[in-house]
């Protein structure tokens, strides 16, 4: 949320961005100051931060909403995860049409402020609902499984793969299939698992 504030303050605030070229009315447009880009960066960093920190949370946690072991839970995972992907293809297409034509036609300050307010609106809802929600306890240490990954792959790096990789693989696919996956490479061949 915060990087969207910044950009949108980068938008709002004249001092926050170097001039328009028109109103400099010469041929050389002043650039931004380092102060200036220092703050869209950090903008643009808030945001990277903030999508990494939520993009592979929500999924997981909406669906601890729902006990698996029960049909009930498991039709409402399902349910889940159907509104979770229809509202997340709505508001992209929202997004590209209704808040791109806001930014060019209207100000870029109220199209990147409309995506600011919905994200504290969405937190604030998220937030007063946290006495509701079930909080399922990390087990393990997700540092242990990345050592693991490591371990691993050094151990395998001179490892001799088959020579026909595309039946000794464990994902087969006949070559009369119309499915198609994407033609193997060594690049990673330390990882893969015969």
């Amino acid at each position: 949320m915060q990087g969207m504030v910044v950009l949108t303050l980068t938008a709002i605030v004249p001092g926050l961005r170097p001039p328009h070229c028109a109103a400099a009315k010469t041929e050389n447009c002043q650039g931004p100051t380092p102060g200036q880009m220092a703050f869209l960066i950090g903008g643009l960093a808030l945001l990277v931060v903030g999508a990494g920190g939520i993009r592979p949370c929500n999924l997981a946690f909406g669906a601890d909403q729902f006990d698996p072991d029960t049909e009930s839970g498991k039709r409402a995972i399902t349910s889940f995860f159907n509104w979770y992907y229809f509202t997340l293809s709505f508001a992209v297409m929202i997004s590209i049409t209704f808040v791109v034509y806001i930014q060019a036609s209207v100000s870029w300050g109220i199209g990147l402020a409309i995506p600011a307010f919905f994200m504290f609106l969405s937190c604030a809802l998220f937030f007063m609902g946290t006495k509701i929600y079930v909080k399922v306890k990390p087990q393990g240490s997700p540092l242990v499984s990345v050592v693991q990954t490591l371990v691993v792959a050094f151990r395998k790096r001179n490892m001799q793969l088959p020579q026909e990789l595309s039946t000794s693989l464990f994902d087969y696919v006949p070559h009369q299939s119309i499915n198609s996956k994407l033609h193997h490479t060594d690049q990673f061949r330390y990882i893969l698992k015969t």
